[in-house]
């Protein structure tokens, strides 16, 4: 099997199918409190984050930049990507105030949460430093002619991911998340170093797909469901990561879970005694952004009230909260068709991004 890549867009199936994957878990996550702990919860927290920052790295090709117009070409196309939406969502969610203003420049998780805004909208300025901070590590190795771009962005990616999980973080957070985002500019170093060997992978037979995704999952179970009451709830928004060693291993063998599974899921869908479609789930990957800026408001003060007042009292919370979560992803996709018929701009969309 070949790993299905598009000419145009030159997106990878495999990866849109790990992003989908991804962005349910957010939506599952977010079924419960901010101070809840359940361990569905703690288990999702310990790996979703960092691998939406990997997939950003293994979906790119690196390329340094040299000059004024061309740094000042990947700055505005990354702004109308990511800090445009910022802002208006910011406002969306809530009345405008210009006692709100400083909170919303700040862009910290808890400077969100004090202007009473959608605080999921920390991922926005964060992602968008991480982008800045890799592109000086990129273009930095090009300047020293190094030999192997993706091989110094694994080594950059060492002492960033060091200081991001290290530097204090501070009771109102750091302006627009900076030293989140230099764990998450490590995380996206680490998938680019790592691209060719996962499209190496991605061709792998079926066999060896089914015993890496059983054998990942295994290895994530022992530093997630397997200990229990030990198992911290990672809040990367809040720059708190439980213990920093766990976090990585969990971080690394929870995306490899997800990531095999979606290799092992395209295969299937084209290579089974019964093909399956997949577009659907491709789709979805495609539109995570406007996912995770839509879902948490219908799904925390609609649907789940509504559910937990219809279903039995006996019903599983857990039952409750996939549930909920599958009518959230699917309202969702539907209002980012319409957004991206119609206003496009809301989610980020103007001239072609190859980060998108």
């Amino acid at each position: 099997m070949k790993t299905k890549i598009s000419g145009r867009n030159r997106r990878i199936e495999t990866i849109d199918i790990a992003k989908a994957i991804t962005i349910f878990c957010v939506i599952l996550g977010h079924t419960t409190g901010n101070l809840d702990t359940p361990l569905f919860r703690r288990v999702l927290y310990s790996f979703h984050m960092p691998l939406f920052f990997l997939l950003a790295g293994l979906s790119v090709k690196p390329r340094a930049l040299h000059g004024v117009k061309a740094w000042a070409a990947f700055l505005y196309k990354n702004l109308l990507a990511l800090i445009v939406p910022y802002f208006i969502w910011g406002l969306v969610y809530a009345p405008f105030s210009y006692s709100n203003m400083p909170e919303l420049f700040y862009g910290s998780w808890e400077a969100l949460t004090q202007m009473d805004t959608l605080t999921s909208l920390w991922y926005l300025p964060c992602f968008f430093v991480s982008r800045v901070i890799v592109q000086i590590v990129v273009t930095a190795a090009d300047l020293a002619k190094a030999k192997s771009i993706p091989f110094w962005c694994g080594i950059a990616a060492l002492p960033l991911l060091a200081l991001g999980l290290l530097l204090p973080h501070g009771e109102n957070g750091v302006f627009w998340c900076a030293d989140i985002a230099l764990a998450g500019s490590g995380f996206i170093l680490l998938g680019i170093a790592l691209r060719k060997a996962y499209l190496i992978m991605a061709q792998q037979k079926t066999l060896w797909l089914i015993t890496s995704f059983l054998g990942s999952a295994a290895l994530f179970c022992v530093g997630t469901v397997f200990r229990g009451d030990a198992l911290e709830l990672s809040l990367m928004c809040k720059s708190f990561y439980g213990e920093p060693l766990w976090f990585l291993y969990n971080s690394a063998f929870g995306s490899l879970t997800v990531l095999t599974l979606s290799m092992l899921l395209s295969r299937l869908s084209r290579e089974s005694a019964r093909p399956f479609r997949i577009g659907a789930v491709t789709y979805i990957g495609q539109q995570t952004m406007g996912i995770y800026l839509l879902h948490k408001p219908f799904l925390q003060q609609i649907l789940l009230p509504t559910l937990t007042e219809f279903l039995p009292a006996e019903c599983p919370f857990l039952a409750i909260a996939f549930l909920a979560s599958c009518v959230a992803l699917l309202f969702s996709v539907f209002m980012c068709f319409l957004i991206g018929k119609f206003v496009p701009q809301l989610l980020g969309r103007f001239p072609r991004n190859e980060w998108a």
